[in-house]
């Protein structure tokens, strides 16, 4: 009997190692997640590099200039044609303050109605061209319209996902260029 209770206490010990061991793996993978994916600005300024439009040219985005707002749209989106007018009209109001780059999601579109749209809504801002839908993956793939409000490290500040009145997005503009400046 005693040599059971031996044996008893023996595979109790093994049980609660085995146990803590799962459980050290369980958490370690969850912080590993945690970590990876908790930070949705850009690793480095120097890093996001589109083709324009308008010429076929790679732009490096330049996040130090002034501040940066990119608008993540597709032709075809509805509300991305009636948020296309209050954010050209944004750009003429406050464009020596904001850099605006329009992204189109030129996966999910077609380049000769990228074209048309940016003719039909007069957009003067650069539009540039997320082929592969990386850049897109990379803010998390949000719906669009989507407006994010990045400082000059890079660093998304404030985001505006789906289509809202001229009012709300203005007051987003100048409150994250009170804070830019």
């Amino acid at each position: 009997m005693n040599r059971l209770v031996k044996d008893g206490l023996f595979l109790k010990k093994i049980s609660i190692i085995v146990s803590a061991f799962i459980l050290l793996i369980a958490l370690s993978s969850i912080i590993f997640v945690v970590v990876n994916n908790s930070s949705k600005s850009i690793r480095s300024p120097e890093n996001i590099e589109l083709k324009e439009l308008s010429n076929g040219n790679k732009i490096q985005v330049n996040f130090s200039e002034k501040a940066t707002v990119f608008v993540f749209f597709t032709s075809w989106c509805p509300y991305c044609n009636d948020d296309a007018p209050k954010i050209v009209s944004l750009y003429e109001k406050y464009k020596n303050r904001v850099n605006i780059y329009g992204i189109n999601l030129l996966y999910q579109d077609d380049l000769s109605e990228v074209k048309q749209y940016v003719e039909d809504h007069n957009i003067n801002y650069p539009v540039l061209l997320d082929e592969t839908g990386d850049l897109h993956k990379h803010f998390g793939e949000q719906a669009f319209p989507a407006l994010f409000f990045m400082n000059s490290d890079g660093k998304v500040m404030d985001q505006i996902i789906g289509s809202t009145d001229f009012d709300a997005i203005e007051s987003s503009f100048k409150i994250f260029i009170k804070n830019y400046d």
